[in-house]
């Protein structure tokens, strides 16, 4: 009976894991980790790109998965419960594993594709994304073993079981917003966007949201050695986001957005996990939604 406990308690050991408190790990956390039966790996990038070379054991999701969703003319939602489920089940995925969402890493705002997937599944009430910092790209400039062997999956019984509306902001929140000076508006995109310079065909009426604060997601890595992109440090993300008091106070509640979603969950898992803000939403439908309406658009450098 000692034996069997002493072998039940060693298993515990060898198969827990501890989920980052900031959700990001590095390269060196995932290659010790890399066999543990309790983290799965999703790869977010094209499957033609998996299928050159992927890191041991990961499935590939291309970030495509993330953006299902369909509400009107506005595409590019969040995906529907069920498409993640079934998404979750054939990768293998359990409620009490840990999941890495890992990008190409070689553009600035692409840790935003990873990001899409912990979002995903957290706004379902899975907590367990994690992000690999620095992506594929400086997994390979260290050398460490990739492959072009498809992994062998055994599909899940994976099942949602609640839904966090509080880190989705809709079109209704996004107008309070604008009018209660203790909501702030960030938005993900570039300045040109923010000022209204550039176009879309899906934005009819370009600009900002009114009273929106100038956060773009790129702004949140550095690029190392020309090679690859790492998240900013805690201190320096803060200083970011704060703009010397000329951005996003980090004490009060913030929605983001950008066009379509994608850069916006990129400062939400910035905003939410490696500086702390405690309320912090996506306006999923963004400047694609918006520019649908009536409501007032601003353009050009902001009056105050």
């Amino acid at each position: 009976m000692r034996v069997l406990l002493l072998l039940f308690i060693g298993l515990g050991v060898m198969f827990g894991l501890e989920l980052p408190r900031t959700h990001v790990v590095d390269t060196k956390w995932l290659e010790k980790n890399l066999d543990n039966p309790k983290l799965k790996i999703i790869d977010v990038r094209s499957q033609k790109e998996y299928n050159e070379t992927h890191i041991k054991n990961a499935v590939n999701v291309p970030k495509d998965a993330f953006f299902k969703g369909v509400l009107g003319n506005v595409q590019k939602l969040y995906t529907s419960p069920e498409e993640l489920e079934k998404t979750f089940q054939y990768s293998g995925i359990k409620k009490d594993d840990i999941v890495l969402f890992y990008s190409a890493g070689t553009v600035d705002e692409d840790f935003a594709d990873g990001a899409s997937g912990v979002w995903n599944a957290w706004i379902y009430g899975f907590e367990n994304g994690i992000i690999l910092d620095g992506g594929i790209a400086k997994w390979i400039d260290e050398k460490r073993e990739t492959t072009k062997e498809l992994p062998v999956v055994t599909k899940s019984d994976f099942a949602f079981t609640s839904f966090k509306k509080s880190d989705i902001a809709s079109i209704d929140e996004i107008l309070e917003a604008i009018f209660d000076d203790d909501i702030q508006i960030a938005d993900a995109r570039t300045s040109k966007a923010y000022l209204g310079e550039l176009h879309r065909k899906d934005i009819p009426r370009s600009g900002r949201i009114p009273t929106a604060k100038l956060t773009p997601v790129k702004n949140l890595v550095s690029k190392i050695d020309n090679k690859y992109y790492l998240l900013l440090s805690k201190k320096d993300a803060e200083k970011t986001l704060n703009n010397n008091g000329f951005g996003i106070d980090l004490n009060k509640p913030m929605i983001t957005y950008c066009n379509t979603g994608h850069k916006a969950r990129g400062v939400w898992f910035v905003s939410k996990f490696l500086v702390g803000i405690k309320n912090v939403s996506v306006y999923d439908g963004g400047m694609v939604e918006y520019s649908l309406t009536n409501l007032k658009i601003d353009t050009g450098e902001p009056i105050d």
